[in-house]
């Protein structure tokens, strides 16, 4: 599944990630709960965000999945992306201050789900950790479904997601 390097959003856009974007790895890893809720890392380095980004870029030149950055009005205010498994794509993100409240998330999901299951993937996946109920909500506002609560090899507790083609009833 090649990805494509824009889609559009009500109100903003995803395009590909690009070399430069470190600096929203950057800022996405010093807003406290980002690293609580996400596998982002706290406080990483500005050697660690361009190490982020390229290994992104590899994954994504290598098909295997890759990351978009949400903008609105020219403006990086998030990122979501899908890392391609063998049970089907994954889909994770993680936004800015800036960037809640607006919708940007749920349609971000929508959208980048909807592409996925229109391209190839007949499930796409995501997991919420336990507590985490900003993005439980995105999740439901965008269609999937709630699946069995899980514990990861690292202990972390997550509840596990899927949206299915048939699904998708507020999707066009």
């Amino acid at each position: 599944m090649e990805l494509p390097d824009v889609l559009d959003l009500a109100g903003g856009r995803l395009r590909a990630l690009r070399e430069d974007d470190w600096a929203l790895d950057h800022a996405l890893s010093r807003v406290a709960d980002v690293p609580r809720w996400t596998y982002y890392p706290a406080d990483v380095s500005v050697d660690e965000a361009r190490e982020r980004v390229a290994r992104n870029l590899t994954q994504r030149a290598d098909g295997r999945g890759g990351r978009f950055v949400v903008e609105r009005s020219g403006e990086a205010v998030g990122t979501i992306g899908l890392g391609l498994r063998i049970d089907g794509p994954h889909l994770y993100y993680a936004f800015l201050p800036a960037g809640r409240g607006l919708g940007l998330a749920t349609e971000a999901v929508r959208v980048l789900s909807r592409w996925a299951l229109q391209h190839g993937a007949d499930v796409v996946h995501a997991r919420t950790m336990v507590g985490n109920v900003a993005s439980e909500r995105v999740l439901e506002r965008a269609s999937f479904q709630r699946g069995p609560l899980e514990v990861e090899p690292d202990g972390v507790s997550v509840s596990r997601w899927s949206c299915r083609a048939n699904s998708q009833p507020t999707l066009k």
